[in-house]
């Protein structure tokens, strides 16, 4: 019985991926090669930074430098991504964005040499317009949130080389290793992005707007921007969808820069385990995606984002009190919250996608992710001067961001059973 329910999830799941047809295919086939060196050298970026002699501050700097950057790019992706297109504008910025970045890594020596590449690698956020766009305008809105999982499992797939790079800086030591590391990355992302480019085609909505946006008037481009910021104050729905988007971009950022700090200083777990976290992870997530998500898709999105917010917060919670050199609660700190994590990409990506139209799509995306970083900028100092006080603190936070998020989710819920409400009372009365 139990290996029928299996075999049919997994014919579910491939029914599924085969039903992908475009650019969504066409991004989908080559995100290993962009997902595999990434995986392999972001569980010890932080750690590559204090091997070259950076302080636990100078990392709290560089992330929120680079955050403020951002915050500029994702300002202007809008009017790029419709001036020069969906896909040229995807091309270009991630050439400059990844594969110059991760070459003045490869060669970084000091604080100085890794605030330019977070400031050269904050180029992205044009590309994380553009790309979105690229990826969903042609796709249904009923089939994104498989879009969204697919893109996470392939770089899940990409997760489980993690552990090469624990055994090369076993190896090697830190410094010689990562330096490789990122040469392979550059390598393999660049031939990614041309690979890319050329299986992938420009949107419909694309073409129109290459055609419509010509020159660059920046009252008129402001004034589109207050026009759009305007119909956002008035949809409840998309705002409290950028809400948790906010504190999703907040809790990532934190993991993301402080977790290597967490694992060593913190848990006084060696190097070594950091790669088999990142695989333990991915192993978790990836068997979510593929025997549970083709349920979970079909549920209201609210619930299985609540399961994750909750999952998030008591796994950050074991980390929070768990006594140095005790792998096995970090283990199942890790298990846990893994499962939330593979709850709440997909839905809140595809909550956000769904609550914007196609036509204001770029810049509605560029203002979001403006606030988004905007607001998650001062949380890399602020996470940079609790790590140096206790390397347990930025978890802690972490913990108050899912909170809060559990919070936005009942209003949401809220306002959409209200909703529903008022359109069965019309219904009624007619």
């Amino acid at each position: 019985m139990g290996l029928g329910i299996i075999k049919k999830q997994l014919q579910e799941t491939w029914n599924i991926l085969k039903s992908f047809r475009g650019n969504a295919r066409g991004c989908l086939v080559v995100e290993p090669l962009w997902g595999i060196p990434y995986n392999l050298f972001i569980p010890y970026a932080s750690v590559y930074m204090l091997e070259l002699g950076c302080t636990d501050e100078h990392i709290g700097i560089i992330t929120s430098v680079g955050l403020l950057f951002q915050v500029f790019f994702s300002f202007i992706s809008g009017y790029i991504t419709d001036r020069l297109g969906r896909k040229r504008t995807t091309l270009i910025f991630d050439l400059i964005g990844w594969s110059l970045a991760v070459l003045i890594w490869a060669f970084a020596q000091n604080f100085y040499y890794f605030l330019v590449a977070s400031i050269v690698n904050s180029f992205f956020r044009i590309v994380h317009t553009s790309w979105t766009c690229l990826l969903v305008e042609d796709t249904r809105p009923e089939e994104r949130v498989h879009v969204y999982t697919w893109i996470q499992v392939a770089g899940l797939l990409a997760g489980f080389f993690a552990p090469i790079a624990g055994g090369l800086v076993k190896r090697y030591g830190v410094v010689p290793a990562m330096r490789g590391l990122y040469l392979f990355a550059f390598v393999s992302m660049t031939s990614m992005f041309f690979i890319r480019n050329r299986i992938t085609h420009e949107t419909q909505m694309g073409l129109i707007k290459m055609q419509t946006t010509k020159g660059f008037n920046v009252i008129e481009v402001l004034d589109e921007y207050r026009r759009i910021c305007m119909q956002l104050l008035k949809s409840p729905h998309t705002m409290l969808a950028f809400g948790l988007m906010l504190f999703n971009n907040v809790q990532v950022t934190l993991r993301n820069t402080f977790s290597a700090i967490l694992y060593t200083k913190g848990l006084g777990l060696s190097e070594g385990t950091i790669g088999m976290f990142t695989a333990i992870t991915s192993a978790i997530m990836l068997f979510i995606y593929l025997f549970v998500m083709p349920t979970l898709g079909k549920l209201k999105v609210t619930r299985p984002l609540l399961w994750g917010f909750v999952l998030s917060i008591i796994s950050n919670g074991i980390f929070v009190l768990s006594p140095p050199g005790k792998l096995h609660l970090s283990v199942l700190a890790i298990v846990i919250g893994a499962t939330g994590m593979a709850l709440i990409y997909p839905f809140v990506e595809s909550l956000v996608a769904n609550s914007i139209n196609d036509e204001d799509r770029a810049k509605v995306m560029s203002i979001l992710y403006v606030l988004v970083l905007g607001l998650t900028t001062p949380f890399g100092y602020i996470g940079g001067l609790l790590s140096s006080v206790s390397p347990k603190l930025p978890f802690v936070l972490i913990m108050v961001t899912f909170g809060i998020s559990v919070m936005l989710l009942f209003i949401l819920e809220n306002i959409e059973r209200h909703k529903r409400h008022d359109v069965v009372n019309a219904e009624l009365g007619s």
